[in-house]
């Protein structure tokens, strides 16, 4: 049988505040509101940054549904430079 849903503990202000919070501390980004300005609007990112702020988000997640990952999330195929492209010009050759 299906386990119920549990409602998250964050109003949707929380929330917004949370991800303006990851976006400051891992991305640099000061707000997440649409600026109509692409020097405001469009930022460059690290990929490190990337990855702790996805990790942030992930963990909150898990800290809101008041639980924690049952095993690991394994990649099953790391992308490369060769076959990030394939032969036709699409990314259709990534599977991560």
């Amino acid at each position: 049988m299906a386990k119920p849903k549990q409602t998250t503990a964050l109003s949707p202000d929380e929330i917004e505040l949370l991800l303006e919070s990851i976006a400051l501390d891992h991305l640099f980004i000061e707000t997440l509101v649409t600026q109509h300005s692409d020097r405001l609007d469009f930022h460059d990112v690290s990929v490190w940054g990337v990855k702790s702020a996805l990790q942030a988000a992930f963990d909150a997640g898990l800290r809101a549904a008041g639980g924690s990952p049952k095993q690991a999330v394994q990649r099953t195929h790391k992308a490369t430079a060769a076959n990030r492209i394939s032969g036709n010009g699409s990314a259709a050759a990534l599977q991560a």
